[in-house]
Parts: structure tokens; sequence; C-alpha cells
């Protein structure tokens, strides 16, 4: 290995990656770097040397090889200790066990049943398992895969862990890799963590096969028929020599290699929360104890959360079903996930009579299409619950009076359960929902909420996914995916993503708007001072009139101002501020001659600025010596260093990022410096060659709470 050169490359605030230049003719050891241990361990070794002899203190976290001027690999280094065995760690402490990403196919699980499970799709199962087709087998091994990552530039195994918040030894399970080495465009499987004992999962045993017959009953399909005794739908075709799908009431259908009849279940079931349920509602559906409930799944409290999947102990009791009432007449809208056969199943109808009603010649539904449910059907009326609470969270948009409204509550019923002394909210505050507060009983499934569908934007919050979002908004990943031409599931926080015909879109924020008032030129009058005076750029003051730098003014000549209305955005939290983009709104929220306070994101500490001048970004003063003297605390003394700011301008907080090192053009005197600061926002750029400045952006992302 002929080493050329080498460089240290800030990763981010405290993180560093020693690129590595190598011979341009060694085109043949590129090539190995990707496939070769050897060709690894002798780059690994040479970077540990270069690190303890040159960077002792640099927290070092990675290896980059450039060969040829294109980057050949990058290798994690894992841990602070500089040792050849550094490579075999996992980042933030987590174990270095195989992590366990496979998951074993039990009775009645379905591709659909276990994509919903984990929050991803049927395609990615099929994908990540080379699956030809939607039957499982009991015991069979599945990855389950929540995205496909193509690596790019700076992609390495500890970065995909810590951004999909999996393990390395995760993705290379998944992956049959056997190092933490990738290349540039490989495609990479991210799979989901399946909880399970470090100990071998226990394999189903089956019990003998044995043929039964079940007489089909309403709202029977054969999906539905399937699941209740634990086998496929092709299993059951096959057994009967059906060739569609179409079943009666009254036939008589042979069951292959069942044991137990759906109305003498042995075994425990599993079942999800929805809208109105408590431990009582559940116990007494399932013919148990509230006592028995807690104790199969170690709830500490009664309180549930809507989707929360429960162990019901049914042990040998028959479950009786719930006496069936008459259904009227209704309609119901499409959401993700949705089938013929769930909405079937859902208001106790057969397949049949629902393509009969909305005269369907196929079984492909559409998100938000409207289906009529036919009154021959019959659904459960549950029992009225108890009061109970459940939580949320909070996401951008959200007031407490959206919440309340969302929920059926009212504001004051969720002040005092959550005991706030204001109505301000932060994203990612969770809540306490009193459902039963206001004393409105839940709605049957005989009223059908239909909720709006439309096309909205919504900005990534930490903790998202594709898979999040769209179970948040009844959507498809692929949907999102399409809207907004990604080509991998990396999200950033802070990024907007549109969300297309989506339910539950959060309340937007108002839009920016332009107004326009006239100014009528007098004696004194110039474009700058006036420019000044309206807190915007000259140039934007000359293009709305015509004029050049040139032009002259006439006493009584009409000028149009353009006025920015800047809507107040969403924050992180109390202590980030609002994030807003230099050029179309941070310049006219503080304009030349506005006064502003500065307080330092670490610190704690404020003074008083001036902003004095500046195009590209703002250029501003102190107001006072103590207001430098202050500054100087901070900083150090002067200094170019860029920190993570609030600017506190007429009551906004505004996301900035400041260095302190006075230069060039002064208009205030006697406050203790010569000169004028930089303050950044998000998107300003240097005066010197028009360039965002990497560093300041970072603080910038730091203070709105995007980092």
């Amino acid at each position: 290995m002929n080493l050329k050169h080498y460089k240290l490359q800030q990763l981010n605030t405290d993180e560093y990656a020693l690129v590595l230049y190598l011979d341009d003719q060694l085109t043949e050891f590129a090539n190995e770097l990707g496939t070769e241990v050897q060709a690894q361990q002798s780059i690994h070794l040479t970077a540990i040397k270069i690190i303890k002899e040159k960077y002792p203190a640099m927290k070092v976290t990675a290896i980059k090889v450039i060969v040829g001027g294109l980057l050949a690999t990058s290798i994690p280094l894992l841990d602070n200790k500089h040792s050849a065995s550094a490579q075999t760690n996992e980042p933030n402490g987590q174990a270095t066990d195989s992590s366990a990403v496979h998951y074993i196919v039990a009775p009645g699980d379905t591709l659909w049943t276990i994509a919903r499970k984990f929050g991803t799709t049927i395609d990615y199962i099929k994908r990540g398992n080379n699956l030809t087709s939607d039957i499982l087998h009991v015991n069979q091994q599945l990855i389950i895969p929540i995205a496909f990552h193509k690596v790019e530039v700076g992609d390495y195994l500890s970065v995909l862990a810590r951004d999909y918040k999996t393990t390395i030894s995760a993705i290379r399970e998944a992956n049959g890799l056997t190092n933490d080495s990738v290349r540039l465009g490989q495609t990479l499987i991210i799979p989901a963590i399946v909880s399970v004992s470090k100990s071998q999962p226990t394999q189903v045993i089956l019990p003998a096969q044995q043929s039964k017959t079940y007489t089909v009953v309403s709202g029977d399909s054969l999906s539905v028929i399937a699941k209740k005794f634990g086998i496929t739908t092709e299993s059951l075709r096959s057994a009967n020599n059906l060739t569609s799908d179409i079943i009666r009431v009254g036939q008589t259908l042979t069951i292959p290699g069942s044991v137990n009849s759906p109305s003498e279940q042995s075994t425990d079931l599993n079942y999800t929360v929805v809208s109105g349920d408590s431990l009582s509602v559940i116990a007494k559906r399932f013919g148990t104890t509230t006592e028995a409930l807690r104790t199969s799944n170690n709830l500490s409290s009664d309180v549930l959360q809507i989707g929360q999947r429960l162990v019901v102990p049914t042990g040998n009791s028959t479950i009786s079903a719930p006496t069936p009432v008459p259904l009227q007449p209704t309609t119901y809208t499409v959401i993700s996930g949705d089938s013929l056969s769930v909405i079937a199943k859902r208001f106790n109808i057969t397949t049949d009579s629902l393509r009969s009603a909305n005269n369907l010649r196929t079984d492909v539904l559409q998100i938000g299409q409207t289906l009529t449910i036919p009154s021959s059907g019959t659904t459960t009326t549950p029992t009225t619950p108890a009061p109970t609470v459940s939580s949320y969270t909070v996401i951008s948009g959200d007031s407490l009076s959206v919440i309340a409204k969302r929920f059926n509550t009212t504001a004051d019923a969720l002040r005092s359960a959550n005991s706030l002394r204001s109505d301000v909210l932060q994203i990612g505050q969770v809540l306490t929902i009193p459902s039963g507060s206001t004393g409105t009983s839940q709605p049957t499934p005989t009223q059908i909420v239909q909720e709006e569908r439309k096309t909205f934007t919504y900005r990534v919050v930490a903790g998202d996914s594709l898979s999040v979002i769209a179970n948040r908004f009844g959507v498809t990943v692929t949907a999102i995916r399409s809207a907004n031409n990604l080509k991998s599931d990396m999200l950033q926080v802070g990024q907007a993503l549109t969300i297309p015909d989506g339910i539950n879109a959060p309340a937007q924020t108002a839009a920016n708007t332009i107004t326009y008032i006239t100014h009528t030129v007098k004696s004194g009058d110039n474009l700058w001072d006036l420019s000044i005076r309206y807190g915007i750029p000259q140039t934007e003051l000359l293009r709305a009139n015509n004029l050049t730098t040139r032009s002259t003014l006439s006493i009584g000549q009409k000028l149009t101002i353009p006025v920015h209305n800047i809507a107040v955005k969403p924050v992180v939290s109390a202590k980030h501020g609002e994030l807003l983009d230099w050029w179309t709104e941070a310049q006219y929220v503080f304009p030349i001659g506005k006064e502003a306070t500065v307080t330092d994101m670490k610190t704690g500490k404020s003074f008083k600025i001036k902003r004095t001048i500046g195009a590209n970004h703002a250029d501003a003063e102190t107001l006072t010596t103590r207001d430098s003297n202050i500054a100087k605390e901070i900083w150090g003394g002067f200094s170019w260093t860029p920190r993570a700011v609030i600017v506190e301008v007429d009551g906004r907080k505004l996301a900035a990022s400041m260095s302190f090192m006075p230069h060039d053009v002064q208009y205030i005197t006697n406050n203790g410096i010569t000169g004028h600061f930089d303050v950044y926002f998000s998107n300003s750029t240097r005066h010197v060659d028009g360039k965002a400045d990497p560093k300041h952006q970072a603080q910038v992302e730091i203070a709105a709470g995007l980092r």
C-alpha cells in the first residue's frame, strides 16, 4: 500500500474521519478493499498508527480511503481506543451479540399481519426473503426489512445502524456480511429487530394432522376461516377443490390439519386494542377477568393505548360471540390495509354481498374509495366502557383545541388531566387523553366516522420513518416515496414531505404573504433610507418600482412598497427557535435597524445587538460595552467560532448562529468593539463568495432543535 498523504475531516461537532489518499495506480488494491479482509486490516493498522502519533486527542470514528480521486471504501472506527479490535464494537454501547432479525412464522400468520405488526410492507418482506408467493409455512424464518438502503458516500454500518435505530450486527446478519465493509451503490436490507430471548427461538410444534369440517356462516370468507383455524387460504382451497374464493352460507368445508374448532380455542389469543377498549370491556368480551389480562401481559396499570397488542388468556373456556344487532345500510371509506375480506369481517357480511352492493368486478380497492355496506349484515355493539385514558404524542400543528376535537373531549379536560398551566405545547410532548371525561360514549361500529382526506405537507421530526409516517396519515410508504421522488428511505429531521391524500392532517401553519402599500416621496427621501424604513432590501424596492441605483426620485412620486408578513413556524421545544429561511423570511423579521436579544444556547447568557448592515447574512453590533463584555465571556474573547444562538425579535425566537469577531465597518460607537460581527440564519451565505457556511448552518440547526 502506497500512502500519498492524509488529512482529518470533521463529521460533526466532536467526531472526525481520517481520509487516506492512496497511489492513483493502486486500482487493484482499491478493488480488494471491499472484499479482502487483509487489505482492510492493512488500511486499519496504518490509520491507527497515524491517529496515535498525529491525532491522539481527537475522536476519530471513521476511515475514508480515496483512490484516483474517488472514495474506494469507508471503514468505521467505533471506539476511542486505537486498537485493531475497535472495528468489532457496536456503536452507542450496543451489544455485540448477533441481533435477532429472524421472525418465526406462527399459526395464523399472513404476510399482511406480519407487515402490519412491524410497520413495514408486504413487498418489502417478499423482496427481503426472495418470496415468489404469499404462502407462508409455520416455523418459516423471515427477515423483516423496514427499509432498503443504497450505500452512498459516507455511509458505513455504524451510521446506518444509528440512523435506522438498529444494530450493526443486525444489518450484518440480514445481509450475510462477514465484515463491516460496504460498497458504493450496494443495496442493504435494514431489518427490524425481532424481540426474542437470547436462546434459540422455540419451534412451533404442530399436533398430529387431522381434518375437520366447518359450516359456513354469515360473515365468513376463506381468509377469515383460515385465520380461525391457523391455516392458509391456499390449503383451504386445495382441501375443498375450490376454483374461486366464493363460498355460501351453509356450505360445508373440510378443514385440513386442524385441531381446534373456532368455538373451542384452548390456546391464548392475541388482541389489538381499538378505540373505546378498556381491560374490563376486553375481559367481558372474551369471558376472562381483568386480573388475568393484567397477569398475562405484565401490566402495571389499567391504561391502554390504541394499537397495543394484548395476550388474551382463554384457557379451555368457550368464547361466546357478542349478540348481533341489525346493521342499517351505511357507507365506509377504504383506508390503508383494507381488503374486501377485512371489511366484510368487520361488518359481519360476506365478500359476495359487499361486491354485489357496490357492483364490483374485481377485489381491487383504492384508499379513499367509498363502499356501501349492505343492511343484511350484522355487527356487534360493544359494552359502553368505563372512562379510560390513553396517551398522545404532540406533532407539528397541534394545539389543545385540535387534540380535544380529535379525541372528542374538551381543552379544559386536557388541561386538567395533564396539569397544564398554559396552552403552549411542545412537539414530542406526551399528553394523557381522558377519553371518558366528557361522558360521550364511544361510537358503535354502525357509526362510521369518515376522516377527511387531503394532500398536505409534513415536516419530519425525531423518531420518524416512512412506515411510521405512512401509518400516522393512513397512506402507503410507496405513495410517500412517489409523491416526494425519494430514492431511499433515509429521512432528515426537518425535511418537508408531501403526504398525498392522507388523513389526520396537522393544522397547517399560516402561509407567508406579501401585501403592498404606497409611499409618496417627500423632500429628503432617498432609496436607501426608504428601504431601511420599510425593512426590505434596497434591491427589492428598486425591482418593485422598475428603478435602478441611478434612478432619481421626485417629490410626489408614488412608490410601491412590498410588506412581507412572515408566518410563525412551530418549534421543536420552548428552548429552541423558529427555523426561518434568510432570503424569504428571516431578513424581513430581523431587518436593518432592528434591535434584538441574543441568547447563547449552551450558557444561557444574553446580550443586546442591532442589525446595522448585511445582505447575505445579518451584520450586527452590540448596543453597549456591557453587551460586548457578556459576548466576550461567552466566546472567550473575540472569535470566528460559530455558536448556536436564539435571536429574539419582537417576541419571536429565531434559530441562528453567531461568531464574535468584530471587523470592517462600524455604525455604533462606544460599545467596546470596533466593527461588526456575523449572524447567520438558515441558508444565509458568506459575503466573500456567496456560498453557504457549513459550520454556521450546523449551529443554526442545533438552535432549531434539528441536531
